[in-house]
């Protein structure tokens, strides 16, 4: 069955065969090529369609329900008001897909296993179904299986997920607002600067979830399971303006940089203000006031603070791959178990470079920090000042530590690292 009025003709006998008229026959088709078809208000329910391509097609109010979808290619295909009612959809491709008001409930969107040929050889790949940037505005999706599908950046609102399992589910950027998350179980799924404003999350299951940049002002977590989960701790909310410009980097970080604006508060004074547990990865604090914040279990890679004033602040946990920190005025302030590493260097296409961009310590001011068990991995510290400072179990590894201060350091309690002689 190759030419398009074929594919129609079985089209019409599958109608015939659901409501058991003469002449019927069931929908059988691997591999079909059935992209860009327009078709409204007929019925597909119990259609057998493995690997079929549907991409860019019309399909509205179409009822695929007990259908034979798996490895199925919908991408950006405009299937609003359509039914997938337990569908094997494992594997299926749906990325920007329009799914409005769709009904999903008990379909199968787990990994598929595909076989694929390579160099004459048949192997088994294991492929998530892809729901990326997908619009399921007002969908019902009660009872789906979900597990490990990638609903990044994807359009949630109003959603029923109901007793759904998202078992380690990317939705990384999607927007979950008023979603019906009752029962869903959401053992470490990623939500990274999901939106879940007024979602109810009654018995939801978020152990292991990673909630970063999720403000979380207006979410009632009472009645969720969130132990174990990351990001979901209370902490002191933060001024509106600032949470805007969070919001923005959120976008700006899980779109690729496609949407949103990287944060920019040079200059600022955020005296006390708690960052603890977002995601702040290129983001420029330079020049601010930051004496007292809380940037605990933070992640903030690429980030700058040049000349920034943390003076009393509380990074402890906190993820400082490639950070710039020159002239950092870091007095007293509280680095147990810091990460001060080095991020490797992609080219355009996503390949490493060789080069690594390590972090910028030069001529910051951690005199009496308490830096116990941190790792630096080789930043620049020409003219770092480490005076008084708690420097137990710290591993210094290859870093230079020459022209660094170290008078009144508890030395001898270093993990690893060589000390100049002189010192």
């Amino acid at each position: 069955m190759t030419t398009r009025s074929e594919l129609i003709d079985a089209i019409k006998k599958h109608q015939l065969y659901v409501t058991k008229q003469p002449g019927g026959k069931r929908m059988q088709l691997r591999n079909g090529n059935l992209s860009r078809i327009k078709m409204s208000k007929i019925t597909l329910e119990d259609a057998v369609l493995p690997g079929a391509n549907f991409i860019q097609a019309v399909i509205r109010d179409v009822k695929f329900d007990f259908c034979d979808l798996f490895g199925t290619n919908f991408v950006e295909a405009d299937l609003e008001g359509s039914s997938f009612v337990r569908a094997d959809l494992r594997g299926a491709n749906m990325a920007r897909a329009k799914l409005r008001h769709a009904n999903l409930k008990g379909a199968d969107l787990r990994s598929g296993v595909m076989v694929i040929v390579d160099a004459g050889r048949e192997k088994k790949v294991k492929r998530a179904t892809d729901l990326a940037n997908a619009d399921l505005q007002g969908s019902m999706l009660s009872g789906a299986n979900m597990a490990e599908s990638n609903l990044s950046g994807a359009r949630l609102a109003d959603a029923d997920l109901s007793d759904a399992n998202m078992f380690a589910v990317n939705l990384a950027g999607a927007d979950l607002t008023g979603c019906n998350l009752s029962g869903a179980k959401l053992k470490n799924a990623n939500l990274k600067g999901a939106r879940l404003k007024d979602s109810l999350l009654v018995g939801t299951d978020l152990t292991g979830a990673n909630l970063r940049n999720v403000d979380l002002t207006s979410v009632d977590l009472s009645q969720a399971n969130i132990a174990n989960s990351i990001g979901s701790k209370a902490v002191t909310p933060l001024p509106e303006d600032i949470r805007e410009l969070i919001n923005s980097h959120t976008e700006w970080l899980t779109s690729g940089g496609s949407s949103g604006v990287p944060l920019n508060v040079t200059g600022r004074d955020l005296t006390e203000l708690d960052f603890s547990g977002l995601d702040l990865s290129a983001a420029c604090f330079d020049d601010c006031i930051l004496k007292g914040a809380l940037f605990v279990d933070a992640i903030l890679a690429m980030t700058s603070m040049r000349n920034a004033d943390l003076r009393n602040a509380r990074l402890s946990g906190a993820i400082m791959n490639g950070v710039r920190m020159s002239y950092a005025n870091c007095a007293k302030a509280i680095c147990q178990g810091v990460r001060f590493g080095g991020v490797e260097q992609r080219d355009a296409k996503g390949n490493k470079t060789g080069d690594v961009w390590r972090a910028d310590l030069t001529a910051a001011d951690f005199s009496h920090a308490d830096l116990r068990n941190s790792v630096f991995e080789a930043p620049q510290m020409k003219g770092a000042i480490l005076s008084k400072a708690n420097i137990a179990g710290v591993a210094f590894g290859e870093t230079d530590l020459s022209e660094v201060e170290l008078t009144g350091t508890n030395i001898g309690a270093i993990l690893s690292g060589t000390i100049p002689e002189q010192v």
